[in-house]
C-alpha cells in the first residue's frame, strides 16, 4: 500500500495583519509564497497527494488575485499526476451561501465540501485504490457526523481528513463553531491515517506505538504563540507503517523573548542589547524587564530599532519602584513627589490587574520628569 502525500494545513491566505502597519502586504505575499512552497515541495518529494485539511483560505471570500493563485497551483499539481484533496475549515467554512468552495471550481482537485460522509470518495492513484474520508462541518447538518469516518470494507488505503479539536489537547478551547473529537474517535475509525487541522501548532498523535493522525500546524506563524519553525507533514504510507516527517517551510520566524535590562545605564547599551536580537525575517516581540534608574523612552528605543527586524514589538515591564530616581522623587515636597507617593500607596491597595496601568502611568511621567532634570 506504499503511498507519499504532503500534508499541510492552516495557511489562512488572503489573511490581514494590521498589527504590522507597512508591512502588512508583505506578510500577505509571505503566505502565498508559503502556498507555492508548498506545491514546490510536494512536486519536489513525488508525493502521490497534496493534503489540505482546512483553512486554505482565511475567510470564505477571498479575492480573485488569491484564488487564481491557488488554481494554479492546483493546475500545476495535477499535472504532474499529484492528487489535491481540499476541505474547507472554520475560517474558509461552507455556512456562507458564497463561500470560495460553492462559487469557485479547483479544476484536478477532490473538495470535500458535503456536511457528512455518506460514502468516502474513492480514487486510483498509480495503480491503488484510495478511499478518502471527510466533510465540510456545518453546524446544523453535521451532527453525528463523525460517525461516517468509520472504516469501510474496501481494498485499498483509507485517508481521513478533519478540522477539528482534539479533547484534552493543551489547545483545547471548544467553541460552537469547532467540531470537537476524541483520540477513541480516532482509534475506532480504523483509517490508515487521519490529515488534522485547526491546531495552529505541530503535534504527532500517536497511541500504542501507532501513528494515528497528525496537526502539522501552520507553515507560515500568524500570531504570537506561532513561534519557531514552522511545518508540513511528509507522510509515508506502507503496509501496516505510517512515518511522519516535519518539514520547515517557513520564512519569516515569530519569536518572543524576555530581556533583563538590570545594570544598563545608558540608551546606547540598551539599544545595542535589543539589536542583538535582530533578523530581517524575524517578527518579534521582545519583552524589557528588570530594575533602572532611569525610565526607557519605549517610542526612540522602537524607532532606533526596529529597521534591524521584519517587525518588532517592545513592551516595556521594567521597574522603577526600586530606582534611585523614584526614592529620590517621593521624598520631594513638590508635584512630582506628591504623584509618586500617590502611585505607590494606591499600588498597595488596587486588584493585581490594575496594576500594570499604573505602573505604566508611573513610566511615562517619569519619562517625562527624567527629560526635565
Amino acid at each position: 500500500m506504499d503511498l507519499k502525500l504532503l500534508h499541510t494545513a492552516d495557511i489562512h491566505l488572503d489573511a490581514s495583519f494590521p498589527s504590522l502597519g507597512s508591512k502588512e502586504s508583505m506578510r500577505c505575499k509571505d503566505l502565498l509564497d508559503c502556498f507555492d512552497r508548498l506545491i514546490n515541495l510536494a512536486i519536489k518529494n513525488e508525493v502521490h497527494l497534496f493534503v489540505v485539511a482546512g483553512d486554505l483560505f482565511d475567510h470564505p471570500r477571498p479575492v480573485a488575485a488569491v484564488v487564481g493563485r491557488v488554481q494554479a497551483g492546483v493546475q500545476r499539481l495535477s499535472d504532474r499526476g499529484i492528487l489535491p484533496v481540499l476541505l474547507p475549515g472554520t475560517h474558509d467554512h461552507i455556512v456562507a451561501p458564497d463561500n470560495v468552495y460553492h462559487r469557485v471550481s479547483f479544476p484536478g482537485a477532490v473538495v470535500l465540501d458535503n456536511p457528512r460522509v455518506e460514502q468516502p470518495v474513492s480514487v486510483s492513484i498509480a495503480g491503488r485504490d484510495v478511499h478518502l474520508y471527510g466533510f465540510a462541518y456545518h453546524p446544523r447538518y453535521s451532527v453525528d457526523a463523525l460517525s461516517g469516518m468509520k472504516r469501510r470494507s474496501l481494498p485499498g488505503v483509507h485517508l481521513g481528513l478533519l478540522h477539528g479539536s482534539l479533547q484534552g489537547s493543551p489547545e483545547w478551547e471548544h467553541r460552537p463553531k469547532d467540531l470537537p473529537f476524541s483520540l477513541a474517535d480516532l482509534k475506532s475509525w480504523g483509517l490508515d491515517y487521519v490529515a488534522l487541522g485547526h491546531y495552529h501548532n505541530y503535534a504527532l498523535l500517536r497511541e500504542d506505538g501507532k501513528t494515528l493522525a497528525c496537526y502539522p500546524g501552520t507553515p507560515e506563524g500568524r500570531r504570537f504563540g506561532e513561534n519557531g519553525s514552522r511545518h508540513c507533514a511528509l507522510v509515508s504510507l506502507k503496509k501496516d507503517e505510517v512515518s511522519v516527517e516535519g518539514l520547515v517551510v517557513n520564512k519569516r520566524t515569530l519569536h518572543e523573548e524576555t530581556l533583563d535590562l538590570t545594570g544598563m545605564s545608558s540608551e546606547d547599551e540598551i539599544t545595542a542589547a535589543v539589536q542583538g536580537f535582530a533578523d530581517p525575517n524575524r517578527i518579534m516581540r521582545l519583552t524589557l524587564t528588570g530594575v533602572l534608574e532611569t525610565p526607557i523612552e519605549i517610542e526612540r528605543l522602537q524607532q532606533r530599532s526596529e529597521e534591524e527586524f521584519f517587525h518588532l514589538e517592545l513592551r516595556d515591564k521594567t521597574d522603577l519602584f526600586d530606582s534611585a530616581l523614584v526614592r529620590e522623587l517621593e521624598e520631594e515636597d513638590t508635584v512630582r513627589g506628591l504623584f509618586v507617593r500617590r502611585v505607590h500607596h494606591l499600588l498597595q491597595k488596587v486588584a493585581p490587574e490594575e496594576t500594570p496601568v499604573l505602573e505604566e502611568a508611573l513610566r511615562e511621567v517619569l519619562v517625562r520628569f527624567s527629560r526635565e532634570r
